[in-house]
């Protein structure tokens, strides 16, 4: 039996994407949350986060669906 991950490369890649959305959604809150206001981000993690989660949940569905 094939294991499900080697079926479809979409699923490894909605995992990726799917860390990348908890990576971002916590690097979003600590930004929210600091100290020193005048410590500014280069990065938009809100958007970057919900990006990747709109890809994950993609990747997710494409990934099932051609793995069964």
């Amino acid at each position: 039996m094939i294991p499900l991950l080697t079926r479809s490369p979409l699923l490894i890649a909605a995992a990726i994407a799917g860390a990348i959305a908890l990576f971002g959604t916590i690097t979003d809150y600590r930004h929210s949350r600091r100290r020193d206001l005048d410590r500014v981000s280069l990065v938009a993690w809100g958007k970057v986060s919900i990006f990747a989660m709109i890809i994950a949940i993609a990747c997710l569905a494409r990934g099932l669906h051609a793995a069964f």
